[in-house]
């Protein structure tokens, strides 16, 4: 039962960090998301900024990104550990 809460709660902490970057990430990438509208016709700004779509998929991608960083640290202080 101890394992299954320290690893929802590096979960947690991993969704929750996240949050930041993806939002700051979004704006900054606005000048792709007119782009792509632009482009694609598909709709990715609005008046108040990039559609949820625009947060959601650059957050997916910034969880799956420090996801995967803290595996490797976490896999990589094992090794040293053992070895």
């Amino acid at each position: 039962m101890k394992r299954w809460i320290v690893r929802f709660l590096i979960v947690l902490g991993i969704v929750t960090v996240s949050m930041p970057p993806a939002f700051i990430l979004t704006i900054a990438l606005l000048p792709l998301w007119s782009h792509i509208e632009a482009a694609y016709g598909i709709e990715s700004v609005g008046h108040s900024g990039p559609a949820d779509w625009c947060f959601e998929l650059v957050y997916v991608l910034v969880v799956a990104m420090v996801g995967a960083s803290f595996a490797a640290i976490m896999r990589r202080s094992k090794r040293r550990r053992a070895g």
